[in-house]
Order: structure tokens, then C-alpha cells, then sequence
């Protein structure tokens, strides 16, 4: 009876101990996650205040009316117009972000054709490539297909092509494959571009983090689109890998279970 009592009473401190774990470790998340909001908040304010700080600026010089030349005022125009832009790009990302975190965003799953898809990815982005000098190739397999939200793996595949066009060089290149392999979804996306240091590679994912800060603010980008492709990601169960090398291009491959279960 003594020895039924004594593991009884083992057993309810094995399990108070195994709850108070629990909630040290809950509790650990929680902080987590509010730094990381404090954090993202904090670069959100940050990238928001340049373009208005630029906007602001450039309105003050024409209301001012001490700019006579009118190709100046033009121009000022131009990159008022430009910074509007970039601001409203870097809104929406912030809320796709936000969606993405919080699990409001509920996936209308339907069978995707990737070929078709990378074939208008690549018309898309044709004017930006022109003008950038960047030749694009699709090496993808007819009837390469997977069953998710049309508009995730858009933004995959636009983030991905997006960003092969933006770090890469003159004259330089990138191939797209896409097929399916072992019951998954294959994207592969390399470039010829600037590469990223090996240093960094682990990096690239967090929300704002740019390898080139000057290139990817002068061309447009909000350093939130691989954080939003692994985001989507984690919602098919899926991953992205990258190699690259400083100098070298990158490559970035993507794989995602062909049928998505919720």
C-alpha cells in the first residue's frame, strides 16, 4: 500500500514537472514572439520612413517654388511617383507577411499548371529582364503540375525570378526548371548574379534582410520576398534550399508535396 502511495505521488510529481517544462517552454515562445513582432514593427517603421522621408522632401523643394527648370521638376515628379511606388509594394508585403504569420489566409487549393505559370512569370518580368540585359530560359517539363493555391505559387515563382533578374549582372542569365519528381513539386531557379556569401546564406529568409542594400533599393525591392516564399512554404509542408557563391550566381530549389493536405 506504502509502495502504491509512494508511486502514485512519483508519478503526479513526474507530471507536474513534465507540465512546468511545458510552460517554460510556452512561455519561452511567447517572448520569442513578441521580439520578433517588436523587431519586425521596428524594420517596418524603418523602410517605410525612407520613401517618405524622400517623398516629403522632394514636395517641399516644387511647393517651395525654388526649382525653375522644368526637366528638374520632372524628374522630381518621377521619383516622388517612384517612392509612392515602392512604399505601396512594401505595404503590401508587410500585410502578405502579417496574413502569413497569424494563419489568416486560407488556401483555395486547385490543380496548378507550373509550366503555364513559369510561361507567364517570364512575360511578366520580359521588359525588366530586356532592360537589365538578362536572358531568361525555361527548361520546365510539360504537364509539371501540383495541387495548391494558384496565387502562393505565383508569388513563389515571381519572387524567385524576380530576384534572379534583380542580383544579377549584365548579359547574365537565368534558367528555370520545374518538374515532378518523387511525388513532389521541383522548382529549381539559378542565376548568373553577384552570388551571396556563404556567411549569409542563412540569412536571406528573415524578413528585411538584404546580401546587396544599396542594389536592392534602387531596384525596387522590399527584402520581404523570400521571407513571404518560405512562409507559404511552410503551409504545403515544403522547403527551399539555396547554394551560391559570392560572385558566382545562386540557385535556389524548391520542393512542395504535390497534393497539399491541410
Amino acid at each position: 500500500m506504502i509502495k502504491g502511495y509512494l508511486k502514485n505521488k512519483y508519478l503526479r510529481y513526474l507530471n507536474i514537472k513534465k507540465t512546468l517544462k511545458e510552460m517554460d517552454a510556452l512561455n519561452e515562445r511567447l517572448i520569442k514572439e513578441k521580439e520578433i513582432r517588436q523587431e519586425f514593427f521596428a524594420n517596418a517603421s524603418h523602410e517605410l520612413k525612407t520613401p517618405i522621408t524622400s517623398i516629403r522632401g522632394y514636395a517641399e523643394l516644387l511647393e517651395s517654388d525654388m526649382i525653375k527648370d522644368e526637366a528638374t521638376k520632372k524628374d522630381m515628379i518621377s521619383r516622388i511617383k517612384k517612392e509612392a511606388d515602392h512604399m505601396n509594394m512594401l505595404i503590401a508585403d508587410i500585410l502578405e507577411v502579417s496574413k502569413l504569420e497569424t494563419k489568416e489566409i486560407r488556401p483555395e487549393v486547385m490543380k496548378v499548371d507550373i509550366g503555364l505559370l513559369v510561361g507567364e512569370t517570364i512575360e511578366t518580368f520580359k521588359p525588366r529582364a530586356d532592360e537589365a540585359q538578362v536572358s531568361i530560359y525555361d527548361y520546365s517539363k510539360p504537364g509539371t503540375f501540383v495541387y495548391a493555391d494558384y496565387s502562393h505559387m505565383d508569388e513563389i515563382i515571381s519572387n524567385l525570378v524576380s530576384n534572379a533578374i534583380r542580383y544579377n549582372r549584365k548579359n547574365g542569365k537565368v534558367w528555370i526548371y520545374a518538374a515532378n519528381e518523387g511525388g513532389f513539386l521541383e522548382l529549381r531557379v539559378r542565376d548568373t548574379g553577384i552570388g551571396i556569401p556563404s556567411s549569409e546564406c542563412s540569412r536571406i529568409f528573415e524578413r528585411f534582410y538584404r546580401v546587396d542594400k544599396g542594389r536592392s533599393r534602387s531596384s525596387g525591392g522590399t527584402g520581404l520576398g523570400l521571407s513571404i516564399v518560405k512562409h507559404i512554404l511552410s503551409y504545403y509542408k515544403g522547403t527551399i534550399d539555396v547554394r551560391s557563391k559570392l560572385g558566382s550566381g545562386s540557385e535556389f530549389t524548391v520542393r512542395i508535396p504535390e497534393r497539399y493536405e491541410a
